[in-house]
C-alpha cells in the first residue's frame, strides 16, 4: 500500500470545495462529500493504477493520473512509495489548462469553464 501525500494546492482545492458546499447547501453536505473524497483517496493508496486514463483521451502523454471522486477529478502522480495528490478539481473546470497550460476550448465555448 502506498502513502498518500496531499499538496498544498490540493488542500486549497478541498478548502474551496468545503466552503462552496457549506455556503450553497449546508455543513452536512460538505462533510459527506469530503469524507467520500478521502475514502476514495484511501482506496487509491491500495489500488494506485485505477486511473481513468483521462489524458489519453486527449492524446496527451503525462505522468499525471486521475480518478473521479464525487464530481471532482483528483489528479496525482506516483512517486516511489507515495501517491502525490496534485490537485482536486471540479470536473467542469478546464483541467488541461490548469495543469498543463493547454487550452482545449474554442471561442464558442468561452466561459463554459467559469475560469
Amino acid at each position: 500500500m502506498k502513502n498518500i501525500e496531499i499538496t498544498p494546492a490540493a488542500y486549497k482545492d478541498l478548502e474551496g470545495l468545503k466552503m462552496y458546499l457549506t455556503e450553497n447547501f449546508d455543513g452536512d453536505v460538505a462533510t459527506k462529500e469530503l469524507k467520500q473524497i478521502f475514502k476514495d483517496l484511501r482506496r487509491l493508496a491500495k489500488y494506485p493504477d485505477t486511473d481513468i486514463k483521462l489524458f489519453e483521451r486527449f492524446g496527451i502523454t503525462t505522468d499525471y493520473k486521475c480518478i473521479l471522486t464525487q464530481k471532482n477529478y483528483a489528479f496525482y502522480r506516483i512517486e516511489g512509495d507515495s501517491i502525490k495528490v496534485i490537485r482536486i478539481l471540479d470536473n467542469r473546470r478546464d483541467f488541461l489548462y490548469i495543469l498543463l497550460g493547454i487550452h482545449m476550448s474554442s471561442d464558442e465555448s468561452e466561459g463554459y469553464w467559469d475560469e
